[in-house]
């Protein structure tokens, strides 16, 4: 009885079609493991990056504001009272200077979200985008992935990620004064405006607040007392009392 054998069919290659249809399921899954793997891996570091460098231009913004500010002089905002020779801080002058270099800074981030960076492109070392920036809202910048690393070989490595902030909330501000001793009868008095912005920053895949906080004096100087005829270095066994001799 004859046997036959057989025989396997020859398989050729697979179609165009099979071959583009593998191909683009392999460049999609490549690219959303690849995009989960950086944002899982790098998103810490890189909102850590970009929430400081937003600290910074915002900080450059209210400097250019403070330029524009005048320092008085504390004698101007001191009240003596020729009775009781007592000393106390004219408020009101307090509040109108709070008031202008509160508006001042308020005017210069709109100006800035505007898309009206003036000197903070030169200063900063990112790159903006103005014209984002006018369209949107908030200031758009960008910075190379690898800044993230925090590694200077692959520091301008990488693809440019868009990075947007804002102003949020109502910015806080309040007075603070400090005093300091000088010599005899001299006091140092510094009065400046503790201010408090949040501000929101945006990357891809993700968004956090930042808070900037800042000092900003608007008044100091020196107020001289008239020098006492003795002076026993505070009463604690130093140097005996001496008398200043009046003429």
């Amino acid at each position: 009885m004859a046997k036959f054998r057989g025989r396997m069919p020859r398989r050729g290659p697979l179609p165009f079609r099979y071959v583009l249809l593998l191909t683009l399921v392999f460049f999609v899954f490549s690219t959303t493991a690849g995009l989960w793997i950086i944002n899982k891996g790098l998103k810490d570091t890189l909102m850590a990056y970009a929430s400081s460098q937003t600290v910074q231009i915002a900080s450059l913004i209210i400097n250019n504001a403070i330029l524009e500010t005048k320092t008085e002089d504390i004698n101007n905002i001191i009240i003596v009272d020729p009775e009781t020779s007592t000393a106390n801080f004219d408020t009101e002058k307090i509040l109108t200077k709070l008031g202008e270099t509160t508006r001042l800074i308020l005017n210069n981030i709109k100006t800035a979200e505007g898309g009206d960076l003036g000197e903070i492109e030169t200063l900063s070392d990112v790159e903006f985008d103005p014209e984002k920036t006018k369209d949107e809202d908030g200031i758009v910048y960008y910075v190379p992935l690898g800044q993230a690393t925090n590694n200077a070989l692959l520091g301008n490595l990488g693809p440019k990620i868009p990075i947007r902030f804002t102003a949020i909330g109502h910015m806080e501000s309040d007075i603070e004064t400090e005093f300091e001793e000088i010599g005899i009868n001299n006091i140092y008095i510094q009065v400046k405006i503790k201010l408090k912005v949040n501000v929101q920053v945006i990357i891809p895949f993700a968004t956090d607040e930042a808070v900037l906080e800042q000092e900003i004096p608007i008044a100091l100087g020196v107020i001289k007392g008239e020098v006492p005829q003795f002076y026993n270095n505070g009463g604690e066994g130093g140097a005996p009392s001496l008398e200043i001799p009046v003429d």
